[in-house]
């Protein structure tokens, strides 16, 4: 039955109708029910009850394109399950104001191609409310234009890009230090010491060509330049090359910024050329990756680290971390890989929090940029209008006998 508003009251007040209220004040009973309508009618026409894409009263669906397979499977992997045991156990305590994160995951290979068509399944087919921790400089690059296009944000991509950050975009939030920062740590502490016969050898690819600009920079700063630098496939398949030409120049230090089987087979030959010289390897390098594959032989080997350490108990992220970790059966997964995916999704819980029981993509990417310090538990992000880039933090670490850590 279709009624207007003062038909629906006439039909109240008329005994034909079946409809008579028998109260003592029905002019007041009249009166409320005719407000109520109103008000329906009002909400239903324009469109306020209508839930945001990926958002139901149960659930928040999210997307993620990472590298499961390919050059970089076990840094993907390790970020992968440290960042599903921080969603799982938010789950098992009830969800985000009652809604559960259900993660939709896809293997892009470290692929930009399969990253793109990836993420044109998530958003257009499983609608989801956004993308969380896509791994890759250029695998992140590539989807920019589509997240731009369907207003969807993306929150914690598993990149230090500074090609990422120097142009601002309403959709992208990042908690970890830029590649350049990096760069800078690791040139400041060589030529510090002394060191300024310095080579590098790069990816070939989008971030390895960043990593090569920002160590570039900062020995320009200080009125050095590169002795040697090579590139390597992201297949690794020229590294012995790579490696020769770095050793030719004899240098006191060597940079990678690589990831993955480049870094593996290329560290293996140079070590093979008998040349002495400091290896320094960005955060991406995956520590687990070289304690597992060089056992002592890793002693030595500078890495940089955008995370708090996973196996210190020192601050209360770190804590966290191991503890569901290791209940979880996740034992070895426990790394700096998986430390980042473990702060990515604890990020994103606490931005869903700020945000409020009534979720938008706007609401949430506003909620984000008015979190001046967001507390992970001794790690702090700090965001705003003008900053989607929370962290900035680097320290430097040495790989000890025996595969530990200590730090600069």
């Amino acid at each position: 039955m279709n009624l207007s508003k003062s038909k629906f009251a006439n039909a109240l007040s008329d005994p034909r109708s079946g409809l008579q209220l028998r109260l003592p004040n029905v002019r007041a009973t009249l009166q409320t029910v005719q407000v109520i309508a109103a008000l329906c009618v009002t909400l239903l026409g324009t469109g306020l009850a209508r839930a945001e894409t990926g958002v139901t009263a149960q659930t928040v669906l999210i997307g993620q394109s990472v590298s499961l397979t390919g050059p970089l499977a076990e840094i993907g992997n390790d970020f992968s399950e440290g960042f599903k045991a921080y969603i799982d156990e938010v789950n098992r305590r009830g969800g985000v104001f009652g809604r559960r994160l259900k993660l939709v995951l896809m293997d892009d290979g470290y692929v930009p191609q399969r990253s793109l068509a990836n993420t044109e399944k998530l958003i257009g087919e499983d609608k989801v409310f956004a993308l969380v921790g896509n791994l890759g400089t250029a695998n992140v690059t590539g989807v920019l234009p589509l997240l731009e296009q369907h207003r969807v944000p993306l929150f914690a991509p598993f990149t230090g890009a500074d090609s990422l950050r120097r142009t601002p975009n309403r959709y992208l939030f990042t908690v970890m230090a830029s590649y350049g920062s990096e760069t800078e740590k690791m040139v400041q502490h060589l030529t510090t010491t002394g060191i300024k016969s310095i080579a590098v050898a790069y990816l070939n690819n989008a971030f390895g060509q960043e990593g090569l600009a920002g160590v570039q920079a900062a020995m320009k700063d200080r009125q050095v330049a590169p002795i040697a630098s090579a590139a390597i496939a992201t297949d690794a398949r020229d590294a012995a090359v790579a490696a020769q030409t770095i050793a030719l120049a004899r240098p006191q230090a060597v940079i990678l910024t690589t990831a993955g089987k480049a870094t593996i087979e290329f560290i293996r030959e140079f070590k093979k050329t008998g040349v002495a010289a400091q290896l320094l390897l960005l955060s991406v390098a995956d520590t687990n990756l070289l304690v597992n594959q060089f056992g002592k032989d890793a002693t030595g080997i500078i890495v940089t680290q955008t995370m708090p350490a996973p196996f210190s108990n020192k601050l209360g992220v770190s804590r966290e971390f191991n503890k569901l970790m290791n209940s979880n059966g996740k034992d070895k997964h426990v790394g700096y890989a998986s430390m980042t995916g473990f702060v990515s999704a604890k990020a994103f819980v606490e931005a869903l929090r700020l945000t409020g029981p009534d979720l938008t993509r706007e609401k949430f990417m506003s909620a984000i940029e008015s979190a001046k310090n967001m507390d992970l538990g001794g790690y702090v992000l700090r965001f705003g209008p003008e900053k989607h880039h929370g962290s900035t933090y680097v320290e430097m670490t040495m790989i000890k006998p025996g595969g530990s850590l200590f730090v600069y």
